[in-house]
């Protein structure tokens, strides 16, 4: 079965951008995308047409590239890109990774990423008690409020979010404007981010064209280094390297000077973090005409807090969504706010880019996934193994 909803998706990106390029193409019905893209491997066929959605956005990425054949054939591809190469497999209220679990409260249901070694030594001062190990945690959490251990995990800097359904934002970004410059040449990236989404962006924004430099701190570089070497390779390959010293005035007065220097800058800091390196984004914007500054943050630039694919997905509504339609809740394939945010990034830099730049493009990985789902899904709920309204097959391939 095809359908126009990949176009349609492209159209509306592409409208929300400013552009007049339309897309009339046929593609697979969302249920067939998710299907192919890998992701049923990890969780229940999702209602929400998040696939579809990332299809969407390389058709629109296709219609702004000098060279359309040097990108990936489908963005659908690329959510179940990390899985496939770890062989990852979906465990339901665990994340693919073991990193992030949904939790049950007292008054709803939360989601904690420990993806970082040290998240550890903060559960017992987060939790007020002693909690060493996931055995520790749950029982802890059961009973206490969910809303009231995200507001102070998330002041701690833990990547912690609620399990809801937002609404829909308007847009998929949100933009302050700078002066415009006319931009001729190839554009100079400097990517200060590490793991997922950035990377990616990076990637695609050098299939189009760009000359991209990958930024690390010499103390704490990319930590997907320590993941899988062949992803990390597949997210970063075909760029230069530049190591700083973040603590040494010389090698960090360098860094600025680079950044200063850049076209494009991707990062994906807490604008606190990069302000205390005397690095503002706003005054390198000013200074250069034409810059386009792209921040991913896990809610926005004006929200204080981290987030990481998976915790973030569940913020942005996909569990309630799994859980509408079957029952269980789960999570829905593998850090899927990274790839989605990576894809969404990418066009949205190229585009303002190319009609002057002039932009701090400010992307809320959570807002990008709420958008992807969009609004017009159907989905059935399950009541003792009964559908009570019936779902479309998913089609073997």
């Amino acid at each position: 079965m095809q359908t126009h909803h990949a176009a349609n998706y492209a159209n509306q990106i592409l409208a929300d951008l400013g552009e007049t390029a339309r897309i009339d193409v046929v593609s697979d019905a969302p249920e067939i995308v998710f299907y192919r893209s890998g992701l049923a491997e990890l969780s229940q066929p999702c209602p929400a047409p998040i696939a579809a959605a990332a299809n969407g956005v390389m058709l629109a990425l296709n219609s702004l590239s000098p060279d359309p054949k040097l990108l990936p054939e489908n963005g659908a591809v690329l959510l179940g890109e990390r899985a496939r190469l770890l062989g990852l497999q979906g465990q339901g209220r665990i994340s693919a990774n073991g990193s992030c679990r949904l939790i049950d409260a007292s008054d709803g249901r939360l989601a904690l990423n420990m993806a970082r070694d040290d998240d550890w030594d903060l559960m017992s001062a987060w939790l007020e008690t002693e909690a060493s190990d996931w055995d520790s945690i749950i029982p802890v959490i059961e009973k206490r409020s969910a809303i009231e251990l995200v507001r102070r995990g998330q002041e701690m800097g833990l990547a912690v979010s609620l399990d809801e359904f937002p609404e829909r934002p308007a847009h998929f970004f949100k933009a302050q404007s700078f002066e415009a410059a006319k931009n001729n040449q190839p554009p100079l990236v400097v990517d200060l981010s590490s793991l997922w989404a950035g990377p990616l962006c990076g990637s695609l924004l050098g299939m189009m064209g760009a000359r991209v430099v990958k930024v690390e701190s010499q103390t704490r570089p990319d930590g997907a280094r320590r993941g899988n070497i062949d992803f990390y390779n597949l997210l970063n390959a075909g760029k230069e390297g530049a190591v700083f010293d973040f603590q040494n005035d010389v090698s960090l007065s360098e860094l600025k000077t680079l950044i200063e220097s850049a076209d494009i800058v991707i990062e994906a800091s807490r604008p606190r973090a990069l302000r205390q390196l005397g690095i503002i984004a706003e005054d390198m914007l000013t200074a250069k005409p034409g810059k386009v500054w792209l921040s991913f943050t896990a809610y926005g630039r004006h929200v204080d807090a981290i987030g990481f694919g998976d915790d973030i997905g569940i913020a942005a509504g996909l569990t309630r969504v799994i859980e509408n339609a079957y029952g269980p809740p789960s999570f829905v394939g593998d850090a899927i706010a990274d790839p989605l945010s990576g894809l969404h990034g990418a066009l949205a830099v190229w585009s303002l880019w190319q009609q002057g730049g002039g932009v701090l493009i400010d992307l809320s990985m959570r807002d990008v996934v709420r958008y992807a789902m969009g609004n017009d899904f159907t989905f059935a709920k399950m009541v003792k193994g009964k559908t009570l309204y019936p779902m479309r097959a998913i089609p073997k391939c």
